[in-house]
């Protein structure tokens, strides 16, 4: 009877834990992803609103426009431009955010892939090594028969 020993791989707990540190690098670099998302949408919608602003301003100089009205529109545009540094500054501090957490994962990615790669490497060598084994056994059985089957043929 041939017996082929399992595969264990040593370091398992080690690769768990790089496993577990990478989604937990994904998760964070997804939310800094979201955020900016969300900065720049914001950032599209205030630009959009001074643009909004200016035009109302061009329609109502046409026509007539007391200086308390375009003293209010004014003040909302110099409100919306003030929004719109405010908004830009975050969504600067937040692509750096995103950055520096898109690298974090793609370290924590390499450490589990380099991992992987070993359990592999050592995974093949382990199924060589048995198969190695088994032949050795099958020839030993082989040799053992003929060498059997040769002395009650002779006697």
């Amino acid at each position: 009877m041939i017996i082929v020993k399992a595969f264990s791989f040593k370091l398992h707990t080690l690769m768990q834990l790089r496993k577990a540190n990478r989604e937990k690098a994904l998760n964070a670099y997804g939310k800094a992803v979201h955020e900016s998302q969300k900065l720049e949408n914001d950032l599209a919608r205030k630009k959009s609103a001074l643009e909004s602003l200016q035009d109302r301003i061009k329609q109502k100089r046409s026509d007539y426009f007391f200086g308390q009205e375009e003293e209010s529109y004014q003040r909302n545009i110099a409100s919306v431009k003030n929004d719109i540094l405010s908004v830009h500054k975050s969504l600067k501090n937040s692509q750096e955010i995103r950055e520096a957490k898109r690298k974090l994962f793609l370290k924590a990615e390499a450490e589990f892939k380099s991992l992987e790669k070993l359990r592999e490497r050592q995974k093949v060598e382990h199924d060589q090594s048995e198969q190695k084994k088994e032949e050795s056994q099958i020839d030993d059985i082989i040799s053992a028969r003929f060498n059997y089957n040769l002395k009650t043929s002779i006697s």
